[in-house]
């Protein structure tokens, strides 16, 4: 691990010790949340800065330290108001704990979906869906190697004080070195729902696969809806009452945009903006990966003064589907739902 921070250019990320961020964490006790990766743990240092330790789940496994080592490399050495900021990492025996700034508003799928939590303004959502995209170019084309993060969700997109984006969670992140622009990720991981076709399919991760997973965050934002409800999914055939993506899109043919949108937030005179941020989400997820735009393209989309142009409605739609066929075996199948142009 040293040898390879000693060759990453630039100002490497600060090595704490274990019994700083046990005393910073008031012995790890201060959760702020938790998934298959570990815990996140709040802390604050002697000094008075306030810090989140992610105690990765290791097991003492390779697997585990692959993340860890994939996280401190892509976030060692970049800095950007839209990337959560690495300040440092730890070692520990078979303990592995990296270190972020405070991020105070927590993860955006906390606002957009945990009921306890106030309704996010439209002008709000604005400003996550042009930061998250800002962010994302800075990795994809402003890194002096281009880094494919590889899971964009709202689980991942963090919010400071005044609600700007931060994207976080580099441990299925890839650089892209030398000609590269294609790799093959063995090991199908990730949120049903964000995964792009030909990840799920192939297995052939690029850059365009972030550009998927971005146009499912934008349709959550709109419609402050999960792309896929497991509730309606257990209980129901028909893809129109669980798969929201493929009910949007038959709302949207029908002129009926304005019900897409977050009952919290929705009113008329939005409806133009809302028209802008719908066409650029079914950009980003059209299935083939050729027709989907690059992220600078979206921002321009987004940002600029020209119209969007009208998105092809005749795609198709794929999600994961979790199976167990025995109780040793997991399975993700691909299912793909096909929707035509009228």
């Amino acid at each position: 691990m040293k040898a390879l921070l000693n060759s990453m250019p630039g100002a490497t990320p600060h090595r704490f010790s274990y019994k700083t961020l046990k005393v910073a964490t008031r012995g790890f006790t201060q959760k702020l949340g938790s998934g298959g990766f570990g815990s996140v743990y709040a802390g604050v240092l002697a000094n008075g800065t306030r810090l989140a330790v992610k105690a990765l789940e290791t097991g003492g496994g390779h697997g585990g330290h692959k993340q860890f080592v994939a996280e401190v490399v892509s976030l060692g050495t970049i800095s950007h108001v839209n990337i959560v900021r690495l300040c440092g990492y730890c070692v520990h025996g078979s303990s592995r704990l990296l270190v972020y700034e405070h991020v105070a508003n927590g993860s955006l799928d906390q606002w957009l979906f945990d009921s306890g939590k106030r309704s996010l303004s439209w002008e709000s959502r604005c400003k996550i869906a042009l930061g998250t995209a800002r962010g994302l170019a800075y990795l994809h084309e402003e890194c002096r190697d281009p880094i494919m993060h590889l899971d964009i969700k709202p689980q991942n997109i963090l919010l400071d004080e005044d609600f700007t984006a931060k994207v976080s969670d580099f441990g299925m992140s890839k650089l892209l070195t030398g000609k590269d622009i294609t790799q093959v990720v063995t090991g199908v991981r990730g949120t049903p729902g964000y995964l792009a076709p030909e990840w799920l399919l192939n297995s052939i991760a690029t850059k365009k696969c972030d550009v998927y997973s971005y146009g499912m965050v934008l349709l959550e934002l709109i419609s402050g809806r999960r792309n896929i409800d497991p509730g309606k999914l257990a209980s129901s055939g028909n893809a129109l009452d669980w798969y929201f993506p493929m009910w949007a899109v038959n709302e949207f043919k029908a002129g009926r945009l304005l019900d897409i949108v977050d009952e919290t937030v929705r009113r008329v005179e939005i409806l133009p903006l809302v028209e802008t941020l719908f066409k650029v989400a079914l950009w980003c997820i059209q299935d083939s990966p050729s027709v989907r735009p690059s992220i600078s393209r979206v921002l321009q989309m987004l940002d600029g003064p020209c119209d969007v142009p009208e998105p092809p409605l005749d795609f198709q739609f794929y999600y994961q589907q979790q199976r167990a066929p025995s109780a040793n075996v997991s399975v993700i199948a691909p299912v793909s739902l096909s929707i035509e142009a009228r």
